[in-house]
């Protein structure tokens, strides 16, 4: 597994190694180690590493690859590129020669823009709007050509406890009494909570009709930014939010407000992704509701709140 030390491919090494899998994981230093789950293989190296690749998958029947370089602001254009799309196709032809069975690619819903107003299907037109939607839309391409068995999973924005930090900055911009609606807040966002991603993978590993697939990968529910937001501010006890601010206004002061250009495409973005294709399929269902994620979630910030004081 590529990927295995962030905040999803821990988890899903955790369940990995659950159900008896022995679980390789790539990691860019020897100091990454300690951030690997308990019974996790080391590999040491990054997807330009022909040769560390080549080691990782020989006798691999199953490769994940999750790693990838998602947040536009941290990284410059080669760089995201060079990670994202090139070091997909050195882990494509190292799968090839070790004849790995199953490719699972973590791809985005992004491939398919910022702002849609119709239901997003996997056979959809991609039109992304962002560097990291258009390295994933190509990699795309090259999974489904490489002649290695894959399925791509188009997954939404991903939450829980392990992918706080965005969702924290805007529970305290609520606390502050800082928070704005952008724009009418009827745009509609699509998010997972990470255990029902977790749950999606594995289900993906172990089912064959999964095998040169494409899943559209959201809780299935159509949230809209005001919804979420008031539900955040509901949960920690705050007034209900109620200003606007019109959304050049927010680029403007983006900046200012410490939101990163990443972020603030989500919260503008509009779309509403179909999850039957992975229903029918696999028979997967979200269980973590956006109440009780968000809750989770909400309770984590506070802990860390009263942790500072």
């Amino acid at each position: 597994m590529t990927g295995a030390n962030g905040s999803i491919g821990r988890e899903l090494v955790k369940a990995l190694i659950e159900q008896g899998d022995e679980v390789r994981g790539l990691i860019k230093t020897k100091g990454m180690i300690t951030q690997l789950p308990a019974g996790t293989i080391p590999f040491v190296g990054n997807l330009s590493d022909t040769h560390v690749l080549e080691e990782a998958c020989e006798g691999a029947s199953v490769v994940f690859h999750l790693a990838a370089i998602a947040r536009e602001a941290r990284s410059r254009t080669g760089e995201l590129m060079r990670s994202n799309v090139d070091g997909t196709r050195n882990l494509l032809d190292a799968c090839k020669k070790s004849k790995v069975r199953h490719f699972i690619f973590t791809s985005t819903i992004n491939v398919y823009g910022r702002k849609r107003s119709e239901v997003l299907k996997e056979t959809s037109l991609l039109v992304p709007t962002d560097k990291y939607g258009y390295s994933k839309m190509l990699s795309e391409q090259d999974v489904a050509a490489s002649g290695v068995p894959y399925t791509i999973l188009r997954i939404a924005t991903v939450y829980g406890v392990g992918t706080k930090t965005s969702f924290f900055k805007i529970f305290r911009a609520i606390k502050e009494g800082n928070i704005m609606i952008i724009g009418d807040g009827q745009n509609h966002l699509s998010i997972i909570h990470s255990s029902d991603l977790t749950r999606a993978m594995l289900m993906v590993e172990n089912d064959a009709r999964s095998i040169d697939r494409i899943y559209n990968v959201s809780d299935g529910v159509a949230h809209t930014q005001e919804s979420l937001i008031q539900l955040a501010a509901k949960l920690m006890g705050a007034p209900k939010p109620a200003r606007h601010v019109n959304e050049f206004v927010v680029k403007m002061l983006a900046r200012q407000r410490n939101l990163e250009s990443d972020e603030l495409r989500f919260l503008t973005s509009n779309r509403v992704v179909d999850i039957s294709r992975i229903k029918a399929d696999l028979g997967f269902e979200p269980k973590v509701t956006i109440e009780v994620g968000g809750a989770e979630l909400v309770n984590l910030f506070v802990e860390k709140e009263i942790e500072k004081q």
